[in-house]
């Protein structure tokens, strides 16, 4: 039997987050995640913020997990950011990689740090009836996200060209 789709997974994570946080409308509230991580992550994510590059998760020496987030960012773009840095440090976990999480370093990081990171902020069961209808400007504010990622949700989820 085959490992999950990584979509399946992003989706399954994101609904186990929101479950745990009590999170039923966007914006999710992804700096609180890794302020208070669950239990079960609490070695693996903490969240300190620097005044450089957009965010980025490493293991220190002692073996406790840190996202790094630049907090000069404008709040979109930093909250997108800790997402996809979120889920590098997802994939970095026993558990992660138990679950069929990819492996971290990989030649498709970059896109399924992006995957996880919309289907975090912009899960289609947070957003209002009628969401696919809407400009990619105002999706993007519902959210707290770059408009970018609100087109391209919007293109992946619709087939809408925006």
């Amino acid at each position: 039997m085959g490992l999950p789709s990584l979509i399946f997974l992003c989706d399954s994570i994101a609904a186990a987050l929101f479950a745990h946080y009590g999170i039923s409308h966007v914006p999710v509230p992804v700096r609180d995640m890794l302020i208070d991580p669950p239990p079960e992550l609490q070695r693996d994510l903490s969240l300190t913020e620097v005044s450089f590059g957009e965010a980025i998760w490493l293991r220190l020496l002692g073996g406790q997990g840190s996202i790094f987030a630049n907090s000069d960012l404008p709040e979109p773009e930093r909250r997108y950011h800790m997402a996809c840095a979120l889920f590098t440090a997802l994939c970095a976990t026993a558990g992660g990689r138990a679950a069929g999480l990819p492996p971290v370093p990989n030649d498709e990081m970059k896109a399924q740090m992006d995957l996880f990171a919309r289907r975090l902020l912009m899960a289609p069961q947070l957003l209002p009836e009628g969401w696919q209808g809407m400009a990619p400007a105002g999706l993007a504010q519902l959210c707290g996200v770059p408009q970018v990622v609100a087109e391209t949700h919007l293109a992946q989820n619709t087939g809408r060209r925006v």
